[in-house]
């Protein structure tokens, strides 16, 4: 569902691999699990194939057997051309419809690969949004009832820090570690919120004109300035300023404003 909106932007390899008994303590069952992931990722390099059959791999199927529940993205850049792996392990443990709003997020991720990084909160609130949004439109998820209680974890963190500490979180974890447990008030939940609001900033606050509008900017222009331009801002600082301010609206015109926004 998620390829239909977006486009194709593999080319993406997709495992789902677990056990809901304990078909993988046969070794012969995991040596072929590890052996098909490891195949494609290996690029034909023989150094390459044994280490992860030792390593990653083998920490797939460890994962896999202790009943793990994980869904992530990884690339495998040094392919050629370069993959994605979307990878579902023990899905069935997953609660509905947290996998199917999972696996929109992490393709939405593919979708962003094809163009300039953006700030992790953008990158994160991106992927969150669309996962709301069209979660909803297949009836998996209720877009209004997420977005409420994304806003009450954005509120919890009060001004202990803001969604701008989170443009890098891997410079942050380096020089303000102490900020890392509001990840996912901040990239996430707050992140949702800045997309959104700068989609109701932009001309015509259509939810469909975001990918295909802001994301081709980012290369002619950098972040700033396809913020700039898309959600119609002076600059960075009037964007974040303006954002906060909306951040202190009460809860009623904050989920107002979600309904003036157009397919």
């Amino acid at each position: 569902k998620t390829r239909d909106y977006l486009g194709n932007y593999g080319p993406v390899q997709v495992y789902v691999i677990g056990q809901q008994k304990d078909e993988l303590a046969d070794p012969q069952a995991g040596q072929l699990v590890i052996e098909a992931f490891c195949r494609r990722r290996s690029g034909g390099s023989k150094q390459r194939a044994s280490d992860c059959l030792k390593r990653s791999g083998a920490s797939l199927l460890e994962r896999a057997r202790k009943g793990s529940t994980e869904a992530y993205l990884s690339y495998v850049d040094y392919a050629g051309p370069p993959f994605a792996e979307l990878v579902f392990i023990n899905p069935h443990g997953f609660p509905f419809p947290y996998l199917y709003t999972r696996g929109i997020h992490e393709y939405t991720h593919v979708f962003q690969r094809a163009f300039p990084k953006t700030p992790t909160w953008m990158t994160e609130g991106g992927a969150e949004f669309l996962a709301f949004y069209l979660g909803d439109q297949y009836d998996w998820i209720d877009f209004e009832q997420s977005m409420n209680q994304s806003m009450r974890m954005v509120q919890s963190v009060g001004d202990k820090a803001t969604m701008k500490d989170f443009e890098d979180v891997e410079k942050l974890e380096m020089e303000r570690p102490e900020l890392k447990k509001y990840y996912r008030h901040l990239a996430y939940d707050a992140g949702v919120w800045a997309v959104a609001w700068a989609i109701h900033r932009s001309k015509d606050r259509s939810v469909k004109s975001y990918p295909k509008e802001f994301y081709p900017l980012l290369g002619q222009l950098g972040w700033e300035q396809a913020l700039v331009k898309y959600a119609c801002v002076s600059d960075a600082s009037q964007f974040y300023d303006d954002f906060g301010e909306f951040l202190q609206q009460p809860i009623g015109h904050q989920m107002k404003m979600l309904t003036e926004l157009k397919p």
